[in-house]
This record gives C-alpha cells, sequence and structure tokens, in this order.
C-alpha cells in the first residue's frame, strides 16, 4: 500500500540540492585554479581572471543564498508548524471533543434531544 503524496516541500531535499551547487561552485574554483597554473586562462598578473571564475563564483553566491533562504524558511516553518499543533494540543480543545461520546451521551452521561 502506498502512502499518499504530501503537499509540503521537503526542505531536507532543498538544502542537499543546494549544498551540492555550492560544491559544485567551489569545484570550479579549484578546477580554475589548477587551469591557471597549467597556464590556461590567466594573463601574467598575479590575480587575473580564468576560464571559470565567472561562472564558479556565479554557482556558488546563487547556491549560498539558496542555502541561506531554505535554512532560515526552514526554520520559520518548524516554529509555525510547533505553534499551531501546540495550540491544536490545548486542553480547551480536548475538553470539547470528550463533550460527545460515539453513543449521543453527553459528559455528564444524559442523553441528546436530537
Amino acid at each position: 500500500m502506498t502512502s499518499p503524496q504530501s503537499k509540503s516541500i521537503s526542505f531536507a531535499k532543498v538544502i542537499v540540492f543546494f549544498a551540492v551547487a555550492f560544491g559544485i561552485g567551489l569545484g570550479l574554483c579549484g578546477l580554475d585554479y589548477f587551469l591557471a597554473a597549467r597556464g590556461i586562462g590567466k594573463r601574467t598578473i598575479e590575480y587575473g581572471v580564468g576560464p571559470l571564475d565567472g561562472v564558479s563564483l556565479v554557482v556558488m553566491i546563487l547556491s549560498a543564498v539558496g542555502l541561506i533562504l531554505t535554512t532560515v524558511l526552514w526554520i520559520v516553518v518548524a516554529i509555525i508548524r510547533g505553534i499551531t499543533r501546540r495550540g491544536a494540543d490545548s486542553p480547551q480543545s480536548a475538553e470539547a471533543a470528550n463533550d460527545r461520546s460515539p453513543t449521543g451521551d453527553n459528559a455528564d452521561g444524559k442523553k441528546d434531544d436530537q
């Protein structure tokens, strides 16, 4: 038997996606450094622009921003869910649920007039 699909966002999967993208950006930086050490793409100045500097910088910035925003959103959603669940488990709602039994009796044992 399969479980029904949940309409909530899987924040863990989004975090993993952005973390992998950030790792790819770091890898591109390493590749750019390797290419520069071989004399590919860099000029003679010490801090010249390599062939992958722009791409790796964009990937790292976008993934870092995504990681930060997703983590903050994950925390906010967890707090909101905790508050709403705590409110649903209050003693007042439990008393309201116990006011009626499945047999139609009130909490004091008397029958309802329907």
